[in-house]
């Protein structure tokens, strides 16, 4: 299925990231194949409704990065899409993206893809 990304989500989501690092260079990696050939259905998960960190992200789906055939715990970032459909089709729009499980003090991907959604982080 296709994804569209806007410039500005894109920005805030992975722009953030210093240019070296290992989140902000998997996310570029996989960003012109998202763009040219999307992504297929097998390699997205729904996200769970309500997550352990309080998120609400019913409908929504993540995608585990690098996008591989590799377990889970070897993929420790992540896009969370959300799917729509227009004249043309079904589509994904990238809502965010970060770290799974990222150490104390850092929002997850799931907790910025909560605040996209919401106006604020699940625990405000």
């Amino acid at each position: 299925m296709p994804v569209r990304i806007s410039p500005s989500v894109w920005g805030d989501e992975v722009e953030r990231l210093e240019r070296r690092s290992t989140g902000r260079i998997a996310a570029e990696r996989e960003r012109p194949r998202l763009e040219r050939l999307g992504v297929a259905i097998s390699d997205v998960l729904r996200c769970v409704e309500p997550g352990p960190d309080g998120s609400r992200l019913a409908g929504q789906f993540k995608l585990y990065v690098p996008i591989t055939d590799a377990p889970a715990s070897q993929r420790p970032f992540g896009f969370v899409l959300s799917p729509r459909t227009d004249e043309e089709g079904p589509y994904f729009v990238m809502l965010a993206f970060g770290e799974r499980h990222p150490r104390r003090g850092i929002r997850s991907v799931y907790e910025r893809a909560h605040k996209r959604l919401h106006g604020r982080y699940p625990d405000q």
